[in-house]
């Protein structure tokens, strides 16, 4: 994959395991704990976490507000490496009526654990540009920290 100026990023070390990282994208209800920044409340409707698989989350927010995450696909899903995912399909490669991104989730070997990387690929300058005025950064990122933390405090006890 190559970066281009459509790709928003965000990375970290994770003091844990590939594997513990892993089973944090695996299990739904490891999922839902860190998928969105607290206090939003995620519920996974659907998981089926293999290559053609459908996934599909709501988000409650604070005020009661629900937002339905909208149906996705993963199109790869490669055990402790790697998972790339788009809302442009369902489960089963079917097609959505609007695609607004891919997602490339890597995790790669790394002296202190492991370090994941999630790269949000757009069609375009102008859903790129909406994504990060969305706070994809301090969401994503927030998002990041919250499964690292839920991680690492499942090594240590």
């Amino acid at each position: 994959m190559s970066k281009t100026d459509k790709d928003l990023t965000v990375s970290r070390v994770i003091k844990a395991p590939r594997t513990e990282v892993w089973k944090a994208w695996k299990e739904p209800e490891h999922l839902v704990k860190w998928w969105a920044p607290a206090p939003v409340v995620t519920t996974s409707n659907k998981h089926d976490f293999f290559t053609g698989g459908g996934f599909d989350t709501t988000m409650t927010l604070e005020d009661g507000t629900v937002m339905n995450g909208g149906e996705g696909c993963f199109l790869e899903v490669v055990e402790n490496e790697r998972i790339v995912f788009t809302d442009a399909l369902q489960g089963g490669w079917r097609p959505n009526e609007e695609a607004f991104f891919s997602a490339v989730i890597t995790l790669e070997e790394h002296p202190e654990g492991t370090l994941y990387t999630a790269t949000a690929l757009h069609k375009n300058d102008e859903d790129c540009q909406t994504h990060a005025e969305m706070g994809f950064l301090d969401g994503w990122g927030t998002a990041l920290d919250q499964l690292a933390k839920m991680v690492e405090e499942q090594m240590n006890g």
